[in-house]
């Protein structure tokens, strides 16, 4: 069974692709809305410097590779702030959760 029709059969009101890249490699076309996870660039850049132990050149030649921020964010549907605590993270997650099962009985 391919990966598309196992998500077909999981049971739950709805399902998450998370993939970092979706738009550029036109993953958005299998989904019905997209949610972005941002945060600021310098932030991103910070974070990405810490969790992957690469030059910070190598993180500007990453990010040039992708969309823009401003891109990626004009192609959302939703967006999630990832620049505060672990606290406000679960709270936009928790409204978004809310909001797509409303959408599922609309």
């Amino acid at each position: 069974m391919q990966h598309l029709e196992r998500l077909k059969t999981q049971g739950a009101p709805y399902v998450l692709l998370v993939s970092p890249l979706l738009f550029e490699s036109g993953q958005d076309a299998l989904v019905s809305r997209s949610l972005v996870v941002d945060v600021p660039q310098a932030v991103q850049l910070s974070r990405t410097l810490q969790r992957d132990g690469v030059s910070e050149s190598q993180v500007h030649a990453i990010l040039a590779a992708q969309l823009s921020r401003e891109q990626r964010l004009a192609k959302a549907d939703d967006v999630i702030d990832n620049s505060g605590d672990h606290a406000s993270m679960l709270k936009q997650v928790v409204r978004l959760d809310e909001r797509y099962r409303q959408l599922l009985n609309d």
